[in-house]
């Protein structure tokens, strides 16, 4: 899956153009972005590099430069529940948009991060467990 999440890697991958007028934060996000996606691309990281949109000054013209810049990748994950969670491979190797909704669809929690697959996109060992557990009784009840 990661290996088809993301468009290839070019020479511009990690290249950070020039940055619109009117900014407040996306320039710096960008930066850090740009060079934890590098540097994960050289030697992957086993903890993820999160920053958390939800709690920075953001104006129109930030969101509409992030979402430019990171574009959108190939894979986008949604985990029901309660709320949700939008898991979304942007077009930078490495880099994720995990979002959270409660039960109304208001988004509670933006963020991005720096990983080969965001956390909250694996299924707990408990959760794997139960499910080969299932499945070895289909099987026997197959038999």
């Amino acid at each position: 899956m990661v290996a088809d999440a993301f468009p290839p890697m070019t020479d511009q991958t990690f290249a950070l153009q020039t940055l619109p007028d009117g900014l407040i934060n996306a320039g710096p996000i960008l930066i850090e972005l740009m060079d934890k996606a590098a540097e994960h691309a050289r030697t992957p990281r086993t903890e993820p590099h999160v920053v958390n949109l939800s709690l920075l000054p953001f104006s129109p013209e930030d969101h509409a430069c992030l979402n430019q810049r990171l574009g959108l990748g190939l894979v986008v994950i949604l985990s029901r529940g309660y709320g949700n969670c939008r898991i979304t491979a942007t077009s930078v190797t490495g880099i994720w948009r995990v979002q959270y909704f409660n039960s109304t669809e208001q988004l509670i929690l933006d963020t991005l991060e720096v990983i080969n697959v965001p956390q909250v996109a694996c299924a707990a060992q408990e959760d794997l467990e139960d499910s080969a557990e299932r499945l070895r009784e289909i099987h026997d009840a197959l038999q």
